[in-house]
């Protein structure tokens, strides 16, 4: 059954948009709707993933890299390990360097904390296993193993016991140079061997006296 003209020319009225209100042969009044999907279709797909990337810092080592920890101590990081906290030797400013350092490689963080003691390595890990001064960040961890003894590269004597926590895994280690102590903390995944990775093995005997 086919309209009449009345009906057709009443459909028509009903969808004809006039001139003052018509942008570019379409309607305002859509407009302000699809320019709010276009809108949530550009933040979603360019600016958030853009804006991401730029709070994401990344700040790589690149070989040659020291890191001082402090006035008096300093470590050689592992190649391609990420530095969250700290400062190559070299930048620090008016302030000095920070007392400590944080880095991550390969999923495993590493952590180096120095300030002033005057006991033994030894000591030093019985007073980190008591107050949990050198895990204050890493909620639960507890010591599990025997400490062993560790040799940095310039033959200072150290000490190193592997912990367990909530969720990770690592070792921490001390040492004492020349009234320094320091603490160094390696936390990983449970998945993770119980062997020290080499390269990180390497970080934690790098750690030395400042010549």
């Amino acid at each position: 059954m086919h309209a009449s003209e009345p009906e057709r020319f009443e459909r028509w009225r009903a969808t004809w948009v006039p001139v003052e209100r018509r942008f570019l042969g379409l309607d305002r009044r859509t407009l302000a709707p699809a320019l709010a999907v276009v809108a949530l279709f550009a933040l979603a797909v360019w600016l958030l993933p853009y804006a991401n990337e730029k709070v994401h810092v990344d700040d790589p080592i690149v070989a040659g890299d020291v890191i001082q920890v402090g006035p008096s101590v300093e470590f050689v990081p592992a190649t391609g390990a990420n530095l969250a906290h700290g400062l190559r030797q070299g930048d620090a400013g008016a302030t000095g360097y920070p007392e400590q350092a944080v880095l991550s490689y390969e999923g495993i963080g590493f952590e180096v904390i120095a300030d002033s003691y005057d006991g033994t390595p030894a000591q030093l890990l019985e007073q980190i296993k008591k107050n949990d001064e050198g895990l204050r960040d890493n909620g639960g961890l507890r010591v599990t193993g025997e400490p062993v003894t560790i040799t940095n590269v310039t033959g200072d004597e150290g000490v190193l016991a592997r912990y367990d926590g909530n969720g990770s895994i690592g070792a921490v280690a001390a040492f004492v140079l020349d009234g320094t102590g320091v603490e160094i903390v390696v936390q990983g995944p449970p998945t993770a061997q119980d062997a020290v990775p080499p390269a990180v093995a390497a970080m934690i005997t790098s750690v030395r006296r400042v010549p």
